[in-house]
């Protein structure tokens, strides 16, 4: 009778692939076998996605063309930014229904389908907090805009005087206009 599946030894060949991919992580060399075909300049858009709740940190999800699989994702992430990507699962998730005309003569298209890989890393990988120094600096900009237009646009306001909003480098110095009094026309 044989082992439950669960409890089964692993087998020489697996423990020897893995020692194999072991010494090679060590040396600092591939673990896997490198594809043959060289690409120096690639067109594909790989997404990282910011992670799930179910994600730990050593998990990463990437956006990726359909036509990848597992072997490109590795590869890509090796050469491109020498990440060693260990297991990779696939998700290709369904497009979205949309109509086009009004309720009659609706007809429904379905958008493009769009493909997720997760891999598991070596080293965690946190995302950084974002800085709110840009939130401040936009806010601090439509301030300015708000201060530039009520100085344009307030009853009362001169049209031709410079504006003090942005320093006032937006609005061009007034031309310089000779006085002649009324008595001399």
């Amino acid at each position: 009778m044989s082992a439950p599946r669960g409890l089964a030894t692993v087998s020489p060949l697996s423990r020897k692939w893995y020692d194999l991919s072991q010494k090679a992580i060590e040396q600092g060399k591939p673990h896997f076998r490198l594809g043959q075909k060289k690409i120096y300049f690639p067109s594909a858009r790989v997404i990282l996605l910011r992670p799930n709740a179910k994600h730990t940190p050593y998990q990463a999800k990437f956006v990726v063309p359909k036509s990848f699989n597992k072997l490109d994702l590795r590869d890509y992430l090796y050469h491109i930014y020498g990440l060693r990507a260990f297991n990779i699962t696939t998700q290709l998730l369904h497009g979205k229904f949309t109509r086009s005309l009004p309720m009659p003569f609706r007809a429904r298209r379905r958008s493009p389908q769009i493909k997720k890989m997760t891999i598991d890393m070596q080293d965690p990988f946190v995302w950084p907090e974002p800085q709110n120094s840009y939130l401040q600096d936009e806010l601090d900009l439509s301030e300015e805009s708000k201060q530039y237009f009520q100085d344009r646009t307030s009853p009362g306001a001169d049209k031709n005087k410079r504006s003090l909003a942005f320093g006032g480098i937006i609005d061009p110095e007034p031309a310089a206009e000779n006085f002649v009094p009324k008595k001399t026309q």
